[in-house]
């Protein structure tokens, strides 16, 4: 119960966060402009790999 709290929690702040970013005139960047920043380096795509494989692993491997 306290992991799935904890969970949403975070999904909620997440949301949050990309709702303050789409406004208009916010200076926050998206989560699409910030994925995309890291995509131009490239430590950042071995850095995207290895969270996209660490999400797999921990939610859809069980």
């Amino acid at each position: 119960m306290t992991m799935a709290v904890a969970y949403g929690l975070a999904v909620g702040g997440l949301i949050v966060l990309e709702a303050l970013a789409r406004r208009p005139g916010s200076a926050l960047p998206t989560a699409g402009e910030c994925l995309a920043w890291a995509m131009g380096h490239p430590a950042g795509r071995v850095l995207v790999v290895l969270a996209w494989w660490w999400a797999g692993w921990h939610f859809l491997a069980r």
